[in-house]
């Protein structure tokens, strides 16, 4: 995979970009920190309490999603997700990172999208076995997510040095 942009790099960037960049990261740092949060509300982030949430169960006098309820959350997943890690992954690919490492976290990413999106549809209408699914997703999105994340912030403030020669740091 070639990268888009070679010349232009986050620390190359003035300090009042980076703070941009800056606080899009920690917006979607309080995304994922919220979205965790509410799974764990909702599931207990427990194989069995994610298959009670969509298969239904007796102790939570809860029913299982309908076709409609997995339609609704899976358009909504659909549009939102992918755009999300096209964003972070962009801002990634703006490092001096190992084109490796950005390989590495991009498919792994997007396959963790991937595995989240279909997971409840196979819940739902195959095995609760698929839980497992979920989680595995679920994981490499956050794997991606933190490596997306740390990385550009630890470039634009902690190596405060511009890579191009006679460039100046506000």
């Amino acid at each position: 995979m070639r990268n888009f942009n070679t010349r232009f790099r986050l620390r190359d960037t003035d300090r009042h970009i980076r703070l941009l960049y800056t606080l899009f990261l920690l917006l979607m740092l309080s995304g994922f920190t919220f979205s965790f949060f509410w799974a764990h509300s909702m599931t207990g982030l427990s194989p069995q309490g994610i298959a009670d949430h969509y298969l239904g169960s007796d102790a939570t006098y809860g029913e299982p999603m309908s076709f409609r309820e997995l339609a609704e959350v899976t358009h909504f997943h659909l549009f939102t997700m992918p755009v999300v890690f096209m964003i972070l992954v962009h801002v990634l690919y703006l490092t001096e990172a190992s084109n490796r490492l950005k390989q590495l976290t991009t498919y792994g990413a997007f396959a963790g999208v991937a595995l989240d999106l279909i997971s409840p549809w196979l819940i739902a209408y195959v095995s609760p076995i698929f839980v497992l699914t979920m989680l595995t997703g679920d994981l490499l999105m956050l794997a991606g997510f933190l490596v997306m994340f740390s990385i550009p912030l630890y470039e634009m403030w902690v190596l405060e040095q511009p890579l191009l020669a006679g460039k100046k740091s506000d």
